[in-house]
């Protein structure tokens, strides 16, 4: 591939050697959906000094986007590489391969993590570098229809400003431009939580558009509907974890308590899955015979 004709509009890519074929396959990925990418191998010139020619890709690019894996948090390079995006006032996406010490300069910030789905990844990179720029607010980002509305948005800042102060508000904008639904708007903001329980009562929070009161006749169905078994959440809830990770008992619980029988619960857990692929991968397993 040819080098991007302007690098203010690319992204850096910075990696470790060692982790050769999940960078390429990444920086290939994301320049086929039309996000330019800056890769050395693929855009230094034979002419350049090779160093400087890092310098000046780092100190002119768009932004970085770095490959995190036990050799990348040991490499010289990338460390260095990641200092000067960050003292350039670079934005910098950490994109976790492998489980991994963060490097200390980026451990406040959110972390895509591909260690459970390339796929799903890939798609939360396209998200953000796709957007206007990371460096844009969620304030001015064109949200999608019907999944991050002002209200839902509203709600999410008071209920995290109980736990983090006041730098809630802007987590939560910063978080909204990436999540694809307000349930991972929840989930992107539980990662930034230490405290367990804290964090577990935030995501069961959650946030639902406000319904009207239900008729007698509606109340009295619903009181004559069986509970959907623990055996049964408990599975759901196994199942569910690859696809949104440690939070799905919370998500669960919280979904079942809403749900009219254990179908409905069933879709409604699907519904919380971004990915078509990987939510037709839950149903199928959800609906199996067992």
């Amino acid at each position: 591939m040819s080098q991007p004709a302007n690098l203010s509009k690319s992204y850096f890519l910075s990696y470790s050697r060692a982790d050769e074929t999940v960078a390429m396959r990444f920086a290939n990925d994301l320049r086929e959906r039309d996000i330019a990418m800056w890769v050395d191998q693929l855009d230094i010139r034979p002419s350049e000094h090779w160093d400087r020619a890092i310098e000046r890709a780092v100190h002119e690019c768009r932004g970085l986007v770095v490959i995190l894996s036990p050799r990348s948090v040991e490499s010289d390079n990338v460390a260095d590489e990641i200092s000067y995006a960050i003292d350039q006032k670079k934005s910098v996406l950490p994109v976790m391969i492998e489980k991994c010490r963060l490097p200390l300069r980026i451990t406040r910030m959110q972390v895509i993590d591909a260690t459970l789905s390339y796929d799903r990844a890939l798609e939360q990179c396209i998200q953000v570098l796709g957007a206007e720029g990371p460096l844009r607010t969620a304030q001015t980002a064109s949200t999608p229809s019907g999944v991050m509305h002002s209200e839902a948005i509203a709600t999410a800042k008071k209920q995290l400003t109980d736990i983090l102060g006041p730098i809630a508000g802007i987590l939560v904008d910063k978080e909204a431009v990436r999540a694809s639904s307000v349930c991972e708007l929840y989930r992107l903001l539980g990662d930034h939580i230490r405290n367990e329980n804290d964090r577990e009562r935030f995501v069961t929070l959650g946030w639902r558009p406000a319904e009207s009161a239900p008729s007698a006749v509606a109340t009295r169905a619903a009181a004559d509907q069986p509970a959907i078994p623990q055996a049964e959440v408990d599975r759901l809830g196994a199942l569910l974890t690859p696809f949104l990770g440690p939070i799905s008992a919370t998500v669960v619980r919280r979904e079942s308590a809403a749900a009219s029988c254990t179908s409905d619960l069933q879709q409604r857990l699907a519904g919380l899955i971004p990915n078509e692929r990987e939510r037709a991968d839950f149903l199928r397993q959800a609906q199996a015979v067992r």
